[in-house]
C-alpha cells in the first residue's frame, strides 16, 4: 500500500487552487479604512480588487467600474499582479490534475516512471502556483502601506488598508507551497525506495561433513 502523503498533497492542493481563485475574483484586495478615512463620516464605503474597483454612498447602493481605463494605460503594478495571479491560477489547477493523475489510486496511467514523475510535476506546479500568488499579494500589499502613509498625511477622503484578499492569498500561497513539497518528494517508486536498500545474498551455513572430501 502506496504512503497517504500525495493523496492529502493534492487536497491540501485543491483548498490552495480555492483560496486563490477567490484572491484572483475577489473586490476587496484593498478596503477604505474605517479608522483614518474621512470619508466614513460621509458613510461612504470603497474598496478595490485587481479588476473591480467598488464604491457604496448609501446603503444597497454600489457603483463599480472595471477602472474605466484601457488595459494599456493601467499602471504597470496592477498588470503585473494581474498576471501573477493568472499564472498562480493555471499553475495551481495544472498541479492538481497532475498531482492526482500521479496517485496510485487512479488508473489513469499505469504505474511507471511517467506516473511517478507526472505526480512531481504536478508538485512543480504547485510550488509555482504559491510563489506567484504570495509574490502578487506581497507586491500589491506594499503599495497599500505606501499610500497608506501618504494618503493619511495628506488627509485624503480615501485611505486605504489590507481587504480580506490578501490575507486569503497569503494563506493559500503557503498552502500552495506545502502541497508541493509534499507532492514532489513523497512521489516514488518502488524500485526507487528499494534501491536505497543494499541487498546481500543469504549466508548458508556447511556443516564439517559436507566441506570434509570422500575418499573412495
Amino acid at each position: 500500500m502506496g504512503s497517504p502523503c500525495p493523496g492529502v498533497g493534492v487536497g491540501l492542493g485543491f483548498v490552495a487552487t480555492i483560496g486563490i481563485i477567490y484572491t484572483l475574483a475577489s473586490k476587496e484586495w484593498r478596503v477604505n479604512s474605517q479608522t483614518s478615512s474621512s470619508a466614513v463620516a460621509m458613510n461612504i464605503k470603497s474598496y478595490e480588487g485587481l479588476w473591480v474597483r467598488c464604491t457604496s454612498s448609501q446603503a444597497g447602493q454600489i457603483i463599480c467600474d472595471n477602472y474605466d481605463e484601457s488595459k494599456w494605460l493601467l499602471p504597470g503594478e496592477l498588470r503585473g499582479q494581474r498576471a501573477f495571479m493568472c499564472l498562480a491560477f493555471i499553475a495551481a489547477l495544472a498541479g492538481v490534475i497532475a498531482g492526482a493523475v500521479g496517485l496510485e489510486c487512479i488508473g489513469m496511467m499505469k504505474a511507471s516512471k511517467g506516473k511517478t514523475w507526472t505526480g512531481r510535476s504536478g508538485g512543480i506546479c504547485m510550488i509555482l502556483a504559491g510563489l506567484f500568488t504570495i509574490t502578487a499579494v506581497s507586491w500589491y500589499a506594499a503599495g497599500v502601506v505606501r499610500d497608506f502613509k501618504v494618503d493619511e498625511a495628506l488627509d485624503n477622503t480615501f485611505v486605504y488598508q489590507f481587504g480580506s484578499a490578501l490575507y486569503v492569498g497569503w494563506i493559500a500561497g503557503g498552502v500552495a507551497l506545502f502541497s508541493g513539497c509534499l507532492l514532489l518528494f513523497c512521489n516514488r517508486m518502488e524500485e526507487e525506495d528499494d534501491g536505497d536498500d543494499v541487498r546481500m545474498k543469504p549466508y548458508k551455513y556447511k556443516s564439517p561433513q559436507d566441506t570434509t572430501p570422500s575418499y573412495v
